[in-house]
């Protein structure tokens, strides 16, 4: 399914580094999260009022979450894809992790409302209803929930998004949450109603963690993260392939959505020609911008060693 929604509607779909194929991704997860959201949060909804269970409507407004996440998705990557001006010279990439941080506060929000609400079923329990049908259509959706899961998390990876990985976790905690409603609805209509309000607590916990988690992490990457040692290795790696090149340090790795902006430091021969350091310095660039397919400025030193 996922590689036939990706040809139908992405052009070029393995030309990943163009930001308009990137934009297309971001575009393809986000509206069909939004669709199958919609259909599934309108039928657990329905059918948590009809059971008069707080976890099954906990579960239809943590899948209608999902729909605003998808919406700030779509709306972060066309923004991330506004072009750069005079007061964001790096663009607007950082717009992903907006939204991501946007998402991540709504959850936190959602949990705790849910998470009160099922204290209060706890001090006074009520009947909670269920059937073989609904527990059926719990795990139907639990099973779409968790194949959403692997789509966004496959297209995240395709295009190294953040925000399209953190919108997979969306989906998984779902189906996850789906699989607990239907051991409620099970222990309640067995004669023990509290169970209900229990996994509802444990479904607000997990979507207020959820958020807790997706805004650490945006923070952290708009607060400008330092780079990964395996990516420092890889940059570290590809400058000393230059002929030239005696060491590398001070490397710097900005990251504006898919975009990143590379700066480092070279040191070569103090007795070497400047035109022929800086010569040096270009093929840095090159190589480094394209193979991570990054901006890229580099600084010459000489080498001095003690």
């Amino acid at each position: 399914m996922t590689d036939f929604l990706v040809s139908r509607f992405i052009k070029n779909p393995k030309d990943t580094k163009d930001p308009d194929v990137r934009l297309a991704y971001g575009l393809l997860e986000a509206w069909v999260s939004i669709i199958v959201n919609i259909i599934l949060a309108s039928l657990m909804f329905a059918a948590g009022t009809l059971l008069n269970s707080i976890a099954l409507t906990a579960n239809a407004f943590h899948t209608a979450a999902d729909v605003i996440t998808s919406v700030a998705v779509l709306v972060g990557f066309k923004a991330a894809r506004l072009p750069a001006d005079s007061s964001h010279p790096y663009g607007h990439g950082r717009a992903e992790n907006i939204a991501t941080l946007i998402i991540a506060v709504l959850l936190i929000y959602v949990g705790y409302e849910f998470l009160m609400r099922s204290v209060d079923r706890f001090t006074t329990p009520e009947p909670v209803g269920g059937s073989v049908i609904v527990i059926a259509g719990l795990l139907v959706s639990s099973s779409i929930k968790e194949w959403m899961a692997r789509f966004s998390i496959g297209l995240g990876k395709l295009i190294d998004s953040s925000a399209l990985e953190a919108d997979a976790w969306h989906h998984r905690s779902d189906a996850i949450s789906m699989l607990i409603v239907s051991a409620g609805i099970l222990s309640s209509g067995a004669g023990y109603p509290r169970v209900d309000a229990v996994l509802g607590a444990g479904v607000s916990l997990l979507i207020a963690f959820t958020g807790y988690r997706l805004m650490r992490g945006a923070m952290s990457k708009l607060l400008g993260e330092k780079p990964s040692e395996e990516l420092l290795e890889k940059i570290d790696e590809i400058t000393r392939q230059i002929d030239g090149v005696l060491d590398t340090h001070k490397v710097l790795v900005h990251e504006y959505g898919g975009k990143s902006h590379v700066s480092l430091h070279i040191q070569v021969d103090p007795e070497m020609p400047t035109k022929e350091a800086h010569e040096i310095a270009a093929k840095v660039k090159y190589r480094v911008a394209e193979e991570m397919g990054s901006d890229v400025t580099v600084h010459v030193e000489p080498h001095l060693l003690g």
